[in-house]
């Protein structure tokens, strides 16, 4: 039996590799929301995604035509720190993370006309304990096309 092709998992995927290889010092995770604080975690929140459109006409085969598909997922880098440190450590994950991101090739590959990622923002948060725990959200758009039926072997 043949696998459908899945061009959602593959941009997460790739993107949880991308993410992961920032720092290996902190332990990739995918869809984990309770995590111990005393650790670094990066964490890939899958998101979510809506049609932004068919491409017109009907295909020879009877299939339905292919869907633009914009996709928004949001990566976390959560760590423990000095205060006066967390900051600037979570900002530098952030700008390391876009830029591994926007010019990896493998993932610009799976998107519509192999450009189709955007910078979607981020946000942080931090919080006092015995140490300053603090996280940075960076939230990245896909587009790409969605063939309803193709198959691969």
């Amino acid at each position: 039996m043949a696998a459908l092709e899945d061009p959602r998992e593959a941009i997460l995927a790739r993107l949880l590799v991308l993410a992961a290889a920032v720092d290996t010092s902190f332990e990739a995770r995918r869809n984990e929301s309770s995590l111990p604080d005393t650790q670094k975690y990066v964490v890939l929140f899958d998101g979510e995604e809506h049609s932004v459109g068919e491409i017109p006409g009907r295909r020879s085969d009877g299939e339905p035509p292919p869907q633009i598909i914009e996709m928004t997922s949001e990566v976390q880098f959560r760590l423990a720190g000095k205060a006066k440190d967390v900051g600037t450590a979570l900002n530098l994950l952030r700008i390391q993370l876009i830029a591994a991101v926007l010019k990896d090739p493998a993932l610009l590959a799976l998107t519509v006309k192999r450009q189709s990622i955007r910078f979607a923002g981020s946000n942080t948060a931090t919080e006092r304990g015995r140490s300053m725990e603090g996280g940075i959200g960076v939230a990245f758009t896909f587009a790409y096309l969605l063939r309803p039926g193709k198959e691969v072997a």
